[in-house]
């Protein structure tokens, strides 16, 4: 329910402006800025664990979800170690919290998104971008997340997405 200041009807604007700027994934062309990434969802049931509760060989993931989403890419960072150099960068996924839903999809931390030709785990979600002020119109999902390694994540390409 819309605030005193907020009605229905610029909710919905809100909404119908940010899908046509978005666009849908199943589309590529659909959208005016069409950055697409696929986020897979760790799978808790056929992830092996040791003793201890932690992944043993390394984590299994759900098939991939094709999302729609705003990117802010940080510069690489290179670290000269004793293996060679390794490289960081950090990077912010911004979602429309509607396509989430749409996508049944509900990002936590530890989840692995591909953009790039790299993957990048998730290490932080913020979801307080209110409309209103009001928590019935929280707008969207902002995940944080680091490059991770590709000897670290084990996704096969034919589970595809």
């Amino acid at each position: 329910m819309p605030g005193r200041f907020l009605r229905t009807r610029d909710l919905n604007f809100f909404d119908t402006i940010n899908k046509g700027l978005l666009g849908d994934p199943k589309n590529a062309k659909d959208g005016i800025i069409n950055q697409i990434v696929i986020a897979y969802k760790v799978s808790v049931y056929e992830t092996a664990t040791n003793l201890y509760g932690e992944a043993s060989t390394g984590k299994a993931y759900n098939k991939g979800v094709k999302l729609s989403c705003l990117i802010d890419a940080a510069d690489f960072d290179f670290e000269a170690t004793e293996f060679g150099p390794d490289a960081n960068q950090d990077v912010t996924f911004s979602f429309l919290r509607q396509s989430l839903i749409d996508a049944n999809f509900v990002p936590d931390i530890g989840d692995v998104l591909e953009w790039n030709y790299a993957h990048f785990e998730i290490n932080s979600i913020n979801e307080n971008q209110l409309l209103g002020g009001m928590q019935e119109n929280n707008h969207s999902v902002i995940c944080t997340a680091f490059l991770s390694e590709r000897t670290n994540i084990t996704l096969e390409r034919s589970r595809g997405y």
